[in-house]
C-alpha cells in the first residue's frame, strides 16, 4: 500500500464511521499519520486491499492475522480477523466487496491461517455466506463496560 492509498484509504475510513461531521483538515491529516503508523507496526501480520475505479479507492477490506496459544501437536496456529470491510455506495451490488475479501481470504489460505473470524451487519452477512463462512455456535464477545456502568450495545 503506497503513502497516497494510506490518504485514500484514511478517507475510506472516515466514510465508513459515519461521524456525524466531516472531520476537520488537520484531524483528517493526524489520523492518517496515526493510520499509516499502525499498518507500518503490524508488518507481515496484515493484510490489506484496496479497490479502485478510474484511480479511485473505493473499497477496503483487512485481515489481522495473529497467532495462537500453540499446542503440542501444532506448534503454529495462526487465527485471522476480517476488520474494516467498506464499498462505497455508489459500487456497492457490483461484487467489490466480495472480491476485497475473497482476496484475503486466498491470501489467509496461502500463509496457512487456519481460522478467519468477522463481525458482519446483517446487510453483509449474505456475502460472507457465499464466501465460506458459517456463524459460529459458540463464539461469544464481551465489551468492555462504559464509565457510566452500562454496557454498551
Amino acid at each position: 500500500m503506497t503513502e497516497s492509498d494510506v490518504a485514500a484509504v484514511a478517507e475510506l475510513k472516515e466514510q465508513w464511521a459515519a461521524l456525524p461531521e466531516p472531520a476537520a483538515p488537520d484531524q483528517r491529516r493526524r489520523f492518517a499519520e496515526t493510520l499509516a503508523s499502525w499498518i507500518e507496526r503490524r508488518g507481515a501480520s496484515l493484510i490489506a486491499r484496496v479497490a479502485d475505479h478510474e484511480a479511485e479507492l473505493v473499497g477496503m477490506a483487512w485481515l489481522v492475522a495473529f497467532e495462537r496459544v500453540p499446542n503440542i501437536d501444532q506448534t503454529v496456529r495462526l487465527t485471522g480477523d476480517i476488520q474494516s470491510v467498506y464499498v462505497a455506495p455508489a459500487f456497492r451490488g457490483a461484487g467489490v466487496g466480495s472480491a476485497l475479501v475473497a482476496s484475503l481470504l486466498e491470501a489467509a489460505d496461502t500463509r496457512g491461517i487456519e481460522r478467519i473470524t468477522v463481525s458482519a451487519n446483517h446487510a453483509a452477512a449474505p456475502l460472507y455466506e457465499r464466501l465460506g463462512f458459517r456463524p459460529g455456535e459458540f463464539l461469544f464477545e464481551r465489551r468492555r463496560p462504559s464509565s457510566t456502568g452500562l454496557s454498551s450495545p
